[in-house]
């Protein structure tokens, strides 16, 4: 029986840790619940009565009034948004940054594999 290289027996191992992180992030990736792109902010604002209590500092602002903004056909668009309507809207936004985040991490696995599968220093591989 043949004993195999160095070499091979560690790109083995490299592949076989490659495959068990790309399971994990394939099975962060099926839980990936609704989407949103976009910024949620909280103002408080002045109203327009100059003799509203609202005038006399930040503190005393009306608010707390919560936008949503986001990109339409190249445009930014914003909206007022209810207390509940907010809070779903920033848990979207945090699962779109999860998922983003999450196939960052599957390209740079996908590297990885590429780059023993290639197993040459001198191959091309998108991204390093």
């Amino acid at each position: 029986m043949a004993k195999s290289s160095p070499f091979l027996q560690r790109s083995a191992g490299v592949l076989r840790a490659c495959e068990r992180r790309y399971d994990r992030l394939r099975r962060r990736l099926a839980r990936v619940d609704y989407l949103a792109v976009g910024t949620v902010t909280v103002s408080r604002l002045p109203c327009g009565n100059p003799d509203c209590r609202c005038r006399r500092g930040a503190r005393f602002r009306h608010g707390p009034y919560h936008y949503w903004t986001t990109k339409v056909a190249g445009k930014t668009v914003s909206k007022l948004l209810k207390p509940d309507e907010a809070r779903l809207y920033l848990r979207w936004i945090a699962n779109r940054r999860r998922l983003d985040r999450t196939v960052r991490a599957m390209l740079e696995v996908s590297r990885d594999v590429a780059a023993v599968l290639l197993s040459r220093s001198d191959a091309f591989i998108p991204g390093r």
